[in-house]
């Protein structure tokens, strides 16, 4: 039985030791100094910083992970290098340096009047949020004694997850010199996606003073809505089959934006309800003229949801922007915009979206925020609900697994089928023969793993569940989106005694259809090269091992019951005797050295 306790989403909120932060190369004084102002709201598209402002690409700039933030774009500091692989996973309850954040030379060696440094930060977001042991630092390189000097720091725990918190810290005249820098350190688990800071426009000049905290940036806060009610993508075959494409469409969108301005000044004057939605480079739907002063009722310095087109405007038609039948996949690009008033447009000012009909169902966006483990789940099923817009083959299983301190590489999984059971798992239809092992994802880009045979699955408009089912007590990290809530769509368990997640996100899994994606790659079956295969199966007794040519391998094996428990073990030998166990499934466990472990399924007959 797996206890409804047991989903985490989070890592463990103690952690022991203390590690000091390893030094950090002094700045490379050859690199021609930033001028004022420096100022960076991190809303590019790239991943990593802006190296015309900063020297390393450590964090992660991104739209997804923040809460209500100032303007769309944060800088993420967590426990992944810039790979998304952990620091160190192995180290999984200790406090250490993780992420950094340097900036190149500043030339603060003429300031006009008062230099101040300011910025946002929030602990989390919709990410896993720091604990008190946990902590930000910033650090001012002081050129004249060569030596980097704390300017600031916070510890975790202080803040709500959803607040981001101004600071506005003057810059003492020695660092006024044309060599001046400034970094951030985190300090957290080392082992993944864990002890997540948010930082957001941070501004550096001169002529300010203490009070100087208003950011002057009218700008949206929250990533371009998916067009469709249900999902974030659809097989566009299952779509020519829908009769009425608005049933799955939607009707308006909801997006959110912050009104950054001074409240005491006279408001601008700004179109909010500006869209358009492109087919091939051709406009499919757009607005008419829309409705002037659209904020007006809106709050300013407000993380603010408004609809699109506007729900409050009885004359403005719905979105309406599907027309199937379509001959192979394409996409749609959204967008959405505001104009007028005497705004200075920037990246933050429009949110775009493309919105992708393949060969996969998602809930997901793409993006990890967390990640989702089932502790106690050994030989247990990890499943979402779908429900199916037309009758088609299942090829496989796209899984985005995200490191978060437990060695879910070493571990499998098979894929699954279920029956919709009154909205419950029920049998299972269809189970993997094969087991596969898990590889971690970078930060956007998922494995595929391909079914030994197409499965045909369930009429056009039928629920089934889809998922995997773990091997091994040890979780499975998977990834989790937070941004996209489906609250009724993931179950855990064994047969007959599942458990509806009570978590809002999405497990990041998307099963796919029909055709094998056109970038799929088998990175994650074991190399045929370096595999063991047996005879007989079933057996009454005795397997023979083969292996590839070349020296046979040392190491050993281990024999579980479809439980998990171990019932026989022994070094790897080319015979093993099975004569002595009760008729059943087994998992055969290979662990030879300088190989591949292997899980192979093995029968034993009566």
């Amino acid at each position: 039985m797996v206890d409804a306790t047991s989903t985490k989403t989070d890592g463990p909120t103690a952690r022991c030791g203390s590690t000091a932060p390893a030094p950090l190369p002094a700045p490379d004084g050859a690199k021609k100094p930033v001028a004022l102002p420096f100022v960076d709201n991190f809303d590019q598209d790239s991943p990593f910083p802006a190296s015309s402002r900063w020297t390393d690409q450590h964090v992660w700039v991104n739209h997804n992970q923040p809460r209500g933030p100032i303007t769309m774009g944060v800088a993420s500091f967590d426990g992944l290098n810039r790979a998304g692989r952990p620091y160190a996973l192995n180290r999984r309850n200790v406090t250490d340096t993780t992420d950094r954040l340097t900036s190149r030379p500043i030339d603060l060696s003429t300031p006009q009047d008062s230099v101040y440094l300011s910025f946002f930060y929030q602990e989390g977001g919709w990410a896993e949020p720091p604990v008190s042991m946990d902590s930000l630092r910033l650090e001012f390189w002081n050129g004249a004694d060569t030596a980097w000097e704390r300017a600031w720091s916070a510890s975790g725990g202080r803040l709500p997850n959803d607040s981001f918190k101004p600071v506005i810290l003057p810059v003492p005249d020695r660092y006024h010199r044309s060599d001046f820098r400034l970094r951030f350190l985190s300090f957290g688990s080392p082992a993944g996606a864990f002890d997540v800071w948010h930082l957001d426009y941070l501004r550096l000049d001169d002529r300010r003073s203490f009070d100087d905290t208003l950011v002057q940036d009218i700008a949206f806060t929250a990533p371009h809505p998916s067009l469709l009610q249900d999902y974030e993508a659809i097989p566009w075959f299952h779509l020519n089959e829908v009769l009425d494409p608005s049933a799955i469409s939607k009707a308006r969108l909801g997006v959110y934006y912050r009104r950054n301005v001074n409240p005491d000044a006279s408001r601008p004057n700004l179109l909010l309800g500006e869209y358009d939605i492109q087919f091939n480079g051709t406009v499919v739907d757009q607005n008419g003229a829309p409705d002037a002063n659209l904020d007006d009722p809106h709050p300013p310095l407000a993380h603010t949801r408004f609809t699109v087109p506007d729900t409050n405007d009885p004359g403005r038609p719905v979105l309406s922007f599907l027309n199937p039948p379509y001959a192979g996949p394409f996409s749609l690009r959204s967008r959405v915009y505001y104009s007028g008033g005497a705004q200075t447009y920037g990246r933050n000012d429009t949110l775009r979206k493309q919105q992708i009909f393949a060969n996969y169902y998602a809930y997901d966006d793409g993006s990890a925020e967390r990640s989702f483990e089932i502790l106690n789940n050994n030989g247990g099923y990890i499943v979402q609900r779908y429900r199916l817009l037309s009758t088609d083959t299942l090829r496989g299983l796209s899984l985005y697994f995200l490191p978060a301190f437990y060695p879910s590489t070493e571990q499998t999984f098979s894929i699954v089928v279920l029956e919709n059971d009154g909205g419950l798992p029920g049998q299972v239809l269809y189970e993997s023969d094969s087991l596969y092992r898990p590889q971690y994802s970078g930060y956007s880009d998922y494995r595929y793993y391909l079914l030994d045979t197409a499965q045909a699955l369930p009429t056009l408009g039928q629920t089934v569940f889809i998922g995997i089912r773990q091997q091994s007590a040890v979780p499975l990290t998977l990834g989790y989106d937070q941004n996209r809530r489906n609250k009724t769509t993931a179950f855990y368990g064994v047969a007959g005694n599942f458990y509806q997640s009570f978590l809002g996100g999405t497990i990041m899994m998307r099963p796919f259809f029909r055709n094998l994606p056109a970038d799929v790659s088998l990175p994650e079956k074991i190399p045929a090269a370096q595999t063991a295969a047996f005879y007989p199966n079933p057996t009454r007794g005795r397997i023979k091992l083969l292996w590839p040519k070349g020296p046979k391998p040392q190491g050993y094996y281990l024999l579980r019951s479809p439980g998990g428990g171990v019932v026989k073990r022994g070094p790897l030998k080319p015979e093993l005797a099975l004569n002595d166990l009760p008729a059943g499934l087994y998992l055969l466990e290979l662990r030879p050295q300088n190989r591949p472990q292997q899980v192979l399924k093995v029968r034993v007959s009566p």
